[in-house]
């Protein structure tokens, strides 16, 4: 599997991801912003809203937190699943249903796919938020913070 922007999130996106310095370094920062808004609020895109392929593993600069975004994918999974975390049967199943460990991810066919929903779902919340697309990063990130310290 690969990471795939949401389909509307390129032309959103647009001048930040060709402002060079002053904006994302890659799309995966894009992928990001909009996958951390739908992990945490437990939103999923459908499928439809899933893009193309746009990098099949992680950039270097999220290696480090691959396995962070792993857990945060299987805390959402077990909140939306209702799977209570002293559940562990529920809880184990939900990881080997998530994760391979002979991924270059770690994650399973099943975990690449509902990461890129969440980041389609994540993308249709952040969006809500802006009035027109982002032009420049500061204001990006001042509306996104807006985000996450009004609860």
């Amino acid at each position: 599997m690969s990471f795939k922007l949401p389909k509307p999130a390129g032309a959103f996106f647009r001048l930040l991801l060709q402002s060079g310095s002053s904006g994302f370094e890659t799309m995966f920062d894009a992928y990001y912003f909009c996958l951390m808004v739908g992990l945490d609020a437990r939103t999923v895109g459908t499928e439809d809203e899933v893009g193309e392929e746009f990098v099949r593993d992680y950039v270097q600069s999220f290696q480090p937190y691959s396995d962070l975004i792993a857990g945060l994918l299987i805390d959402a999974e077990l909140d939306r699943a209702r799977i209570d975390p002293s559940d562990r049967g529920g809880v184990e199943k939900k990881i080997v249903e998530l994760l391979n460990p002979n991924s270059a991810t770690k994650l399973s066919d099943v975990g690449h796919a509902l990461l890129n929903r969440y980041s389609a779902g994540g993308f249709n919340l952040l969006r809500d938020d802006f009035v027109s697309p982002p032009q420049v990063l500061e204001d990006f990130l001042i509306t996104y913070h807006r985000r996450w310290s009004t609860g």
